[in-house]
């Protein structure tokens, strides 16, 4: 069950053009997509909250949703067809909601990203996941690996058992909106883009 935060609401439409693979994942779930890709259906742009990845939705034309609602996306009664979007796709109202939803994603599974912190491993020889969260570098990363022998209970147990690295929950953010940019070599949190 893949449930997703709403980030803004277009009830008219979308006044946007959308990229050709958008547009043949619409019209393959038989969403009307007008001439130059404009969609004429209430629609929501949204971000998974398990795996980040960033959505149009095209919201049924009986049911309602409102900015800040989770809607499940196998209920085919509220969310008539979904497709994948980039950060540059978003809304100017959902590019600047993006931000605290991700504070609030980030704060209700806090122990998802304890975990990342306390079993991340090496990418490669010469690149530890651990790496790739901004304000850690080498000596952070391993810091942090000597300290978990005793595992962090906290994101808060983390920096106050290492209280010189910088706050993890924004470096965890940093990361999560860096990798939306869906231009990394390496993805720790969201599904990777299809290539």
């Amino acid at each position: 069950m893949e449930k997703a935060v709403v980030l803004d609401i277009l009830p008219s439409g979308a006044p946007f053009t959308l990229s050709q693979n958008v547009d043949s994942q619409l019209r393959r779930r038989n969403i009307r997509v007008v001439r130059g890709g404009y969609l004429t259906t209430p629609i929501a742009f949204a971000m998974s909250i398990e795996r980040f990845f960033l959505m149009v939705v095209v919201i049924s034309p009986d049911k309602q949703v409102k900015f800040g609602d989770e809607v499940d996306l196998a209920d085919t009664t509220t969310i008539a067809a979904w497709a994948r979007i980039t950060r540059s796709d978003l809304s100017s109202a959902a590019k600047s909601e993006l931000s605290s939803a991700l504070d609030k994603i980030i704060s209700e599974n806090e122990d998802r990203f304890t975990n990342f912190f306390n079993k991340a491993s090496p990418i490669t020889t010469r690149l530890h996941s651990l790496e790739l969260i901004p304000g850690i570098g080498k000596k952070h990363m391993w810091d942090i690996i000597e300290n978990r022998r005793k595992p962090f209970e906290s994101l808060s147990d983390l920096k106050e058992r290492l209280p010189l690295i910088s706050d993890p929950r924004k470096g965890v953010k940093e990361r999560i909106l860096k990798e939306l940019e869906e231009k990394e070599k390496y993805y720790l949190f969201i599904l990777p883009p299809r290539r």
